[in-house]
């Protein structure tokens, strides 16, 4: 891989670098407080919660997909659509997609 300007490497692991900008006062107090009381610098503990958030969203969205794997398989044996069947599903998606759109 090149090393260009925007990457460096840590612990042979490229890294970006990146700057926050505008971080709201209140904010930039309670990072810094969390990551003095864990013995972290300030842009570790941001990277830390940056991780957590997104570990969080991981594991909601592998519980969805669980579920939506357990609903089709208690669903019952996999059979053929008829093509009716297949434009009734499409309207119901459609008819529900606008309506979070909607909502939004």
């Amino acid at each position: 891989m090149p090393i260009d300007g925007s990457k460096r490497f840590h612990y042979g692991i490229a890294m970006a670098d990146y700057t926050l900008k505008n971080i709201p006062e209140d904010i930039y107090h309670r990072a810094q407080s969390a990551a003095e009381t864990s013995f972290r610098s300030l842009n570790q503990e941001i990277i830390y919660r940056l991780r957590r958030s997104f570990d969080a969203e991981d594991a909601r969205l592998s519980a969805v997909h669980a579920k939506w794997v357990l609903e089709a398989l208690a669903s019952g044996p996999a059979k053929p659509l008829e093509m009716s069947e297949m434009d009734a599903a499409f309207e119901r998606g459609v008819t529900r997609a606008k309506a979070r759109k909607v909502g939004a």
